[in-house]
């Protein structure tokens, strides 16, 4: 199959570079590139560089020296044979031998969490700092029930007052290397993704997406062009340690805008023992012929026990991506991206500087491009997409590039009376987007924007005694989006000044089997607004917006193995200026679009008091039932999600421009009613073999007009059977996984217009919603579709450095389907078979 060969004229790593400026050119390199972006991506390249010779020759002795020992015995005394010893995050493991004894060597002189499991057994983990350390272990037998969370984990950072919240761990975002941030935590239950062709995905919380999902990139709010469904967010996930989904308002202190829930992205904690170690790793992968490869180095100081640093960097190239059936013309990824961190930490004050940058240039599916009226028929009814040809690394227009810069100061203050955390943050985002457009003007940006934004967050926490916590806080945004001259198109949305500031309070109590929380936000919003409306003349605007928000939660531990989990939330969310004013064609999504002050018949710029017009106001209610008892564990979290106001892009019709013919849509406002269910079970069958399976249940509808909404996440199953061992032979952490996924149909979709229908209307100078104005949508929703994935890992261990192996195979029967939440699902068919192979090395 074509998946598997590289043809050669296409083919980006068979040839043979003359210098490091050469390799840099071919895989890095942006034309007109600022000094900045040069010297980063350079940067970057050195110490991938670096960090691959570190993994090919390893470290120095001394640094990777520790050994660890012992023996794992029960209450008795007696020795427990075939106990799982992992180390993380390293993920090493062995199994206790006949004697009940295990023997690591060759470990860095570091901080390591140890679990050690054995069936019938609690669980015991502890942190143990490596240098040479004989150890015994004992477990203790299960007498009654195990009181454990499997499915929730409670340690992860900015988590303290979350009530429902679920985690990618560190080995779950390892074996989903190569994937983006949104197309990785697909794998979590209640979330699924907002997609635009192959190579975007935007995260999806309980039906929910965009300005309505707050997302944590290292505790800092990410802010950047994010209000277009193919605006994916700008964070790299190699650097996280953990990606936690909030599914409730409980994370209140970080903004009362997050309607549907908060992603927070969670980097490891810096060393702060002497010594170096770090890991790189090469992704390849047959959908697209793309390489990913990420790196890392970090460490601590010697004689000064407290300071960590680290250095990161990834990159990716990825060329056409494909279906079953044929090419996806013109979408491949270009991406590298760099971080660096260096911090100070003691019991009692501590402070950490982070830097990092994402730039990723995208293509956009080519046959999304159409000239006129019958060429979008054409395209919407066509077996495959116009333009299709054969496959190419080429980015051509339609395009987008994008980067992020962030830089974070924070510092912590512990007194007798409390600790006070602050923190600064500035992001500077940059977005072009390149059209089909005659001439030279092609190479002219059609949309670019530069988004500067500052953030100060200052808390207070009382000491951590008693039965209760409490933190107070603010926060403050302000924040500058500008239109870069040059464009020769009127912006697509206009310049404009945000000044923000809120000021919660939150408090958990502890009361015997029951923990309360509950938290008050008051937040104020003041926009300034300049732009120019379609007869490029200058309008302006100022307007503020003010309210409440409130959680309160409660834990309730019934026994050792249930547990019942409550939630309610009222949340706000002032509108977004795109939401307001867009104006024109969105190429990246394929669509013309007007925001809510534009005039339905004249498109002209309205007054914001002049329209009926209102912020969203959710309120938002989630329970989950947990039980765990080994073998089983379950867990249950019905929601109901009752968004006033609620802002949406509603098909209207066809519209026509300089550049063609595209579907059209509007700005809306509504009542909508998101109610669902998130189920997951689990069934630890042997000591080695696991079954689980989750389901994502949705309803969605327009309560004002008794409808539905489009584009709404279908229900979806999946089922996973993983086999699991510490130790085969000289193999390390072996895994065999397989996965069903199970897609149904969105019978809750509205009603249908093709464009054909469309067409025919406007040959006979007839209006076709002049009787019948419901919601539409310009095609069926496809069919239901079932996807098999499999996986098998292992780990090797060759002198101090350690290798992990993945082979995964996604989509393996190869099937042509197309997915109900992917903007261009009018034009082309979802990505076929997928074969990664994945090579990690630690050291």
């Amino acid at each position: 199959m074509s998946d598997f060969h590289f043809s050669p004229e296409a083919r980006p790593f068979a040839t043979e570079y003359n210098s490091v400026t050469e390799l840099k050119s071919a895989f890095f390199s942006q034309p007109g590139a600022d000094p900045i972006t040069n010297f980063m991506q350079f940067f970057s390249l050195m110490l991938l560089m670096h960090a691959s010779f570190l993994c090919i020759h390893g470290v120095a002795q001394p640094l990777c020296s520790g050994t660890y020992s012992g023996i794992v015995v029960d209450e008795h005394g007696q020795p427990i044979v075939g106990a799982a010893i992992v180390l993380f995050p390293t993920q090493q493991g062995q199994t206790s031998d006949a004697m009940g004894q295990f023997n690591f060597t060759g470990l860095c002189r570091k901080l390591y969490t140890v679990k050690v499991q054995f069936l019938g057994y609690k669980e015991e983990s502890f942190e143990l700092r490596v240098n040479t350390v004989d150890a015994r272990i004992v477990l203790q037998e299960l007498v009654t029930q195990l009181d454990e969370v499997v499915i929730r984990h409670h340690d992860a950072a900015h988590t303290e007052s979350a009530t429902n919240f679920t985690e990618m761990d560190e080995k779950q975002l390892a074996e989903a290397a190569g994937k983006s941030l949104g197309e990785a935590m697909r794998e979590m239950s209640g979330v699924s993704t907002l997609q635009t062709g192959p190579g975007i995905f935007k995260p999806v919380i309980h039906g929910v997406h965009s300005q309505r999902i707050l997302i944590l990139n290292n505790g800092i709010r990410q802010e950047g062009q994010q209000w277009g469904a193919e605006h994916a967010p700008e964070i790299d996930p190699s650097v996280a340690a953990n990606v936690v989904v909030i599914k409730d308002a409980s994370a209140i202190k970080y903004g009362g805008d997050a309607l549907g829930g908060t992603v927070i992205v969670n980097p490891a904690e810096l060393p702060v023992a002497p010594g170096i170690n770090g890991s790189i790793n090469s992704i390849f992968q047959t959908n697209g012929r793309s390489a990913t490869l990420s790196g890392m180095v970090e460490g601590g100081l010697a004689r000064h026990e407290g300071w960590g640093w680290r250095l990161q960097s990834s990159a990716k190239r990825a060329g056409d991506f494909n279906t079953a059936a044929y090419n996806l013309t013109n979408t491949g990824i270009r991406e590298l991206n760099f971080s660096a961190a260096v911090g100070y930490h003691k019991v009692k004050a501590g402070f950490d500087l982070y830097f990092s940058r994402f730039g990723t240039e995208i293509g956009i599916l080519k046959g999304t491009a159409v000239g006129n009226l019958d060429d979008l028929v054409a395209a919407m009814e066509r077996p495959e997409p116009l333009y299709t040809s054969s496959f190419s690394y080429a980015i051509s227009e339609p395009r987008q590039q994008v980067s992020h810069n962030l830089i974070k100061l924070n510092g912590h203050l512990t007194t007798s009376r409390g600790e006070w955390r602050v923190q600064y943050g500035f992001q500077n985002n940059n977005r072009q987007e390149f059209d089909k457009r005659i001439g030279q003007l092609s190479k002219l940006p059609a949309m670019d924007l530069r988004l500067n934004t500052h953030t100060i967050d200052a808390e207070w926490e009382n000491l951590h005694h008693g039965e209760a916590t409490f933190t107070f806080g603010i926060n403050t945004i302000l924040q500058d989006n500008e239109n870069v001259p040059g464009t020769q198109r009127i912006p697509f949305i206009p310049n404009y000044l945000n000044v923000s500031a809120g000021v919660f309070g939150v408090t958990k109590i502890q009361l015997d089997s029951w923990t309360l929380d509950a938290g008050l936000r008051y937040d104020y919003r003041h926009y300034d607004v300049k732009g120019y409306d379609f007869k490029n003349e200058l309008y302006s605007s100022s307007f503020n917006f003010a309210n409440l928000s409130g959680t309160i939660g409660a834990t309730w531990n019934i026994s050792t193995t249930q547990m019942l989990r409550f939630n309610g939330s009222s949340a706000w969310r002032p509108p977004h200026v795109a939401e307001l004013y867009s104006l024109g064609t969105h190429q990246s999504a394929a669509s013309i679009e007007y925001g809510l002050l534009l005039n339905d018949a004249t498109n002209e710029v309205m007054d914001l008091d002049d329209v009926n017009f209102n912020p969203e106001q959710a309120f938002k209610f989630v329970t989950t039932y947990s039980f765990n008892r080994l073998p089983w564990a379950l867990e249950v979290s019905p929601y109901a999600n009752f968004i006033l106001n609620y802002t949406y892009l509603r098909p209207t019709g066809l519209t026509r421009n300089s550049r063609g013919v595209y579907p059209y849509l509007r700005n809306t406002q509504t009542d909508a009613l998101f109610i669902g269910a998130d189920v997951t079970a689990n069934w630890q069958a042997t000591r080695s073999i696991r079954a689980s399976a989750t389901a994502s249940l949705l309803h969605a509808s327009d309560v004002k007009a008794n409808d539905y909404l489009v584009f709404i996440p279908s229900n979806r199953y999946n089922f996973t059977l993983r086999y699991e061992k510490p130790a085969v032979g000289g193999l390390r952490n072996l895994y065999a996984e397989s996965k069903l996924y199970f897609v149904t149909r969105q019978s809750r979709a509205p009603r249908v217009v093709t464009v054909s229908k469309l067409r025919e209307a406007q040959r006979a100078g007839v209006n076709p919603f002049e009787e019948d104005d419901s919601n539409f949508d310009f095609m069926e929703a496809p069919a239901g579709y079932i996807l098999l994935d499999f996986a098998v890992g292992f780990s090797l261990r060759a002198d101090k450095v350690q290798y992990d192996f993945r082979l995964a195979s996604e989509n393996l029967t190869n099937e042509l389907y197309r997915e109900y939440t992917n903007r261009f699902r009018y034009y082309a068919d979802d990505r076929g078979r997928n074969i990664t192979v994945s090579i990690r090395c630690i050291f």
